[in-house]
């Protein structure tokens, strides 16, 4: 075996489809969802490595880090333009294979994208869920919300520099949903605007975390549209419509005090 497929296993990739109809337009679906799938798993590696450097006071490793995070968000949702030809009459055949192959299917029972938004900081519990059926995965998921979130880690930084974090802020329930706070975002503004060349290093990882937010609020954006296409508001899975659970959080952005931020606080 030549070295570019001994090193890609690019023979095992290439066996990882497996229709589940006669549809033409299914391999093109299969091959973009296992390319998210990977997406998902390479943003979060590169989100735990963001906290891991934050957690030591590594500032310039954990901006490299959610640079590449960010940078991997431009490729993740360019994937969704491979299904823009799909409408609802071209996913129903597929929607139906899969639940007699395999049973019901949703982009909910992604892990890997629950792992991903665990480490954002976006933490609803019953999130992970949906993965229940899969044990393994789901207790990797619950131990991934009892560990700080990478936001977690950087306003514990900034608290440690001798920026005014809150207790509330620093000693809160990881498991629980982090809520804007004042001071936080009065934090922030002096990281961007106070004007102390100590601080310029924070801000250059504040600025890497709204790159990631962005392509995560993109993210969900392309999601809504795709699936507003393919599956309209027909039932879905988990009680939901087909639009519904997406409709519900597509506004949500994490790191929110990096967005309400005002050069008047300081």
């Amino acid at each position: 075996m030549s070295a570019y497929n001994s090193y890609l296993k690019a023979d095992v990739l290439h066996s990882l489809q497996e229709p589940v109809t006669d549809t033409e337009g299914e391999r093109s679906f299969l091959v973009v969802c296992q390319v998210q799938e990977l997406y998902f798993c390479l943003i979060a590696t590169e989100l735990r490595f963001a906290a891991q450097h934050l957690r030591a006071g590594e500032t310039p490793g954990a901006a490299a880090a959610l640079r590449r995070a960010a940078d991997h968000f431009v490729g993740l949702n360019a994937s969704w333009k491979s299904l823009e030809w799909m409408t609802v009459g071209d996913f129903l055949p597929i929607k139906a294979g899969l639940g007699s192959t395999h049973g019901k299917s949703s982009s909910l029972q992604s892990w890997k994208y629950r792992e991903l938004v665990f480490l954002l900081g976006i933490r609803p519990p019953e999130l992970a869920e949906p993965v229940s059926s899969m044990p393994d995965e789901h207790s990797s998921l619950l131990t991934t919300l009892r560990e700080p979130s990478v936001y977690d880690e950087i306003l514990a930084l900034l608290g440690r520099r001798g920026l005014s974090i809150p207790d509330s802020v620093r000693d809160r329930d990881p498991t629980a949903q982090h809520e804007p706070h004042p001071d936080v975002a009065r934090a922030w503004t002096t990281v961007f605007y106070g004007g102390d060349p100590g601080l310029v290093d924070l801000r250059f990882c504040g600025e890497a975390l709204m790159h990631v937010a962005e392509g995560y609020a993109e993210y969900k954006h392309l999601h809504l549209v795709a699936t507003r296409r393919s599956f309209g508001h027909r039932p879905g899975y988990y009680g939901t419509s087909g639009l519904g659970w997406l409709a519900e959080t597509v506004t949500e952005v994490p790191f929110p005090e990096l967005w309400s931020m005002t050069p008047e606080h300081p």
